[in-house]
Order: C-alpha cells, then sequence, then structure tokens
C-alpha cells in the first residue's frame, strides 16, 4: 500500500520505493523458487509506465524466466489493479550455504 511518506516532491511515489518493492518481491519469488536457498540480487532493470499515487495497492506477479545451478533469470510486472505501473527484470546469484540460512 502507498503511503504519502513514499511520495517524492512531485506527488507520486518515488522510482525508488517502486524498484525496492520489485526487488524484494522478485527476490521473495526467486527465493521460493531455488528451495529457499541464500541468493543475492546482482542485476535489476526496471521501467516505469505509470506512476503510483498515495493509497493505491501495488501488486507484483513475478515469474521465473530461468534457473541454473548459479543463478535465477526473473521477470515481474508491478500493476494497480489492471493498470501497469512498472516492469521489471532481474537476475538473482544462489550463494553457498544451508536452505533458509544466510
Amino acid at each position: 500500500m502507498a503511503e504519502r511518506r513514499h511520495l517524492n516532491r512531485g506527488g507520486v511515489v518515488h522510482g525508488g520505493m517502486v524498484m525496492t518493492f520489485a526487488d524484494q518481491a522478485l527476490g521473495l519469488a526467486a527465493w521460493a523458487a531455488n528451495g529457499d536457498r541464500p541468493q543475492v540480487t546482482i542485476q535489476l532493470d526496471t521501467h516505469f509506465i505509470s506512476s503510483v499515487q498515495a493509497g493505491e495497492f501495488v501488486e507484483a506477479r513475478c515469474r521465473v524466466v530461468r534457473k541454473t545451478n548459479a543463478l535465477l533469470f526473473m521477470q515481474g510486472d508491478l500493476a494497480v489493479g489492471d493498470r501497469l505501473v512498472a516492469t521489471a527484470m532481474g537476475v538473482w546469484k544462489m550463494r553457498r550455504g544451508r536452505p533458509g540460512g544466510a
């Protein structure tokens, strides 16, 4: 849920907040897809389509594009209802370690 504190000087949600949400949402989807293994974001590309207003609920629709032994390639759409507000593509690298650990 976008709040007033997320707004930029132009009165819409700051692009950095949208990118942070994309990173978190895609990262959680990648984490679930890789068996809860520790991972890090190594690339994130975001395209802004429409602005987000305070009070709007942004939903992320994430999908795995490709998975290798070391990398997960992810795509996602961020939307307010049926209105697309941003798209994101990223790459997550699995780290060594046990599932659920850091």
